[in-house]
């Protein structure tokens, strides 16, 4: 059959964000979190343009376009709205006096520093809302609760705080929640930098701790640290923690089919303004431990480390828009099976036009994952576009793109990718910026050696946005080194 390639999606174009600019589409979105809804589709983001009321609620029919609909919280800086919401216990901790700290914090005046969102259908048929506040940027004074409401609009009132850590990097920095389940259990990973990720186990009745234990239990030591705090999933350098349960995932195994389960973590690596990427890994259980190709358990140090490097920034040839510090990713998997990773990234795109000299500015992002042949995740680096997974026949492959793809290879000690031009041949050789041997396999599988090393993925349709056209993408894994590798190949025919 032949390949269904996506149409034109026509992307809203990017747009610089201000505070009063509450029409926004996809600009000013920092830390998506996406839910699904009576057949249509929310994103809860931090708020990175100064509004007062926490997170950004934004709304779309497709998963291409999105309209902002208002805030989660009912919040003017006033003690009455701050009571109503519930958010009392929260400010008290995090409030910080202004000669402790500037710029983004948690003030006497009503100001509340809310990061990371992220929002479910609860078991109870309310949608709850975890969110964090903390203290200052850059500190450990924070706290993660739950809030609820009847509808995915808000206004969500706070029932109760899950975890809190102190200011002095002595304990995990509380925010950055991502709640999953599976199997019949609910839990809660967070934390960022200084420790890294952690889990906690919740009560999939309630969205509550399931051990029922407060921060005043561990201040006077009837629990521990390892009881309140949880498991260290990963260590270092690490924010923004999202694991999601995939069952039955296809592997070969000797080169027969078999079917496997596996928890994926997902998280980002490195400083937010500088070399912020995203890495994986994965495991059998969810308490890890969570291993990359080489079974590393995760850890960041100094913005490298462990993990396979998924997803960092790039720029196309010919593109004026680059990706830059992609991160705080959610996984998400629609009610009609399509795996999607959405993300924030940043741009120069504003430099490169005179219109700003900032690169400040968050967009949101979302782009197709899907396993190799190993059962490793790997997630397009093209902003979806409506595709689907399907079969690639190899005589299609090389008809449609005359073999010609742009290649962005991730290593470890680069932060800007450059295209490369690369030209896959009918006998099975690669030539241009790399070389090496390629082949397909299975339905839509890819194997590529280049200078050495072994690349497995798969090749899906896709929308090369910069070019306006579809085409075909290759997105797969180093089997040894744990990178990524992404070929774009325009549709020519």
């Amino acid at each position: 059959m032949p390949i269904v390639y996506p149409e034109n999606p026509y992307f809203n174009r990017l747009r610089m964000h201000t505070a009063e600019n509450v029409t926004r589409c996809e600009e000013g979105a920092h830390d998506p979190a996406l839910l699904e809804w009576e057949g249509g589709y929310f994103a809860y983001s931090t708020d990175t343009a100064g509004m007062p009321c926490g997170y950004q609620i934004r709304t779309g029919r497709d998963l291409l376009h999105w309209s902002y609909v208002g805030s989660a919280f009912a919040l003017d800086k006033t003690p009455e709205s701050r009571a109503a919401a519930g958010l009392d216990e929260a400010y008290e901790w995090c409030v910080t006096d202004e000669t402790e700290a500037s710029g983004l914090c948690t003030r006497k005046d009503g100001s509340m520093c809310f990061w990371a969102p992220h929002c479910v259908r609860g078991a109870d048929g309310k949608f709850w809302l975890f969110y964090c506040l903390t203290g200052y940027f850059g500190g450990s004074k924070s706290c993660i609760g739950i809030a609820k409401a009847s509808s995915p609009y808000g206004p969500f009132v706070s029932e109760k705080l899950l975890v809190q850590s102190p200011a002095g990097w002595r304990t995990p920095n509380a925010i950055d929640p991502q709640f999953f389940s599976a199997e019949g259990r609910s839990f809660l990973v967070y934390g960022s930098y200084g420790m890294g990720l952690f889990l906690i186990e919740l009560d999939p009745a309630t969205g509550y701790r399931k051990d029922g234990l407060t921060y005043a239990d561990f201040a006077a030591g009837r629990a521990d640290f390892a009881r309140y705090y949880g498991k260290n999933l990963a260590r270092g350098s690490v924010e923004g923690g999202a694991i999601r349960y995939h069952e039955r995932v296809p592997v070969l195994v000797g080169g027969k089919q078999a079917y496997k389960s596996f928890y994926y973590l997902t998280c980002s690596y490195g400083s937010l303004s500088s070399v912020y990427h995203i890495r994986c890994g994965r495991s059998e259980r969810p308490e890890g431990p969570y291993v990359d190709v080489n079974g590393n358990e995760l850890v960041c140090s100094t913005d490298l480390g462990t993990g396979n490097k998924l997803l960092g920034s790039f720029c196309r040839e010919g593109a004026l828009a680059d990706v830059f510090c992609p991160g705080h990713n959610d996984l998400f998997v629609t009610g009609g099976g399509v795996a999607l990773l959405s993300y924030h990234c940043r741009t120069h795109y504003f430099i490169k036009t005179k219109e700003s000299e900032s690169s400040n500015f968050h967009f949101l992002f979302l782009g197709q994952y899907a396993f190799n042949s190993d059962g490793r995740l790997v997630v397009s680096a093209n902003r979806y576009a409506g595709e689907r997974l399907q079969p690639i026949a190899r005589e299609d492959f090389l008809r449609d793109t005359d073999g010609i793809f742009g290649a962005v290879l991730f290593s470890q000690h680069t932060d800007t990718e450059q295209e490369r031009r690369v030209c896959l041949h009918a006998d099975g050789t690669v030539t241009g910026a790399y070389t090496g041997e390629w082949r397909l396999y299975g339905e839509n599988y890819v194997s590529l050696v280049l200078d050495g090393e072994e690349y497995r993925g798969v090749v899906m349709p896709c929308w090369i946005d910069h070019r306006g056209k579809a085409g075909l993408t290759v997105t797969a894994l180093g089997v040894s080194s744990g990178m990524a590798l992404h070929l774009n190949g325009e549709k020519r025919k």
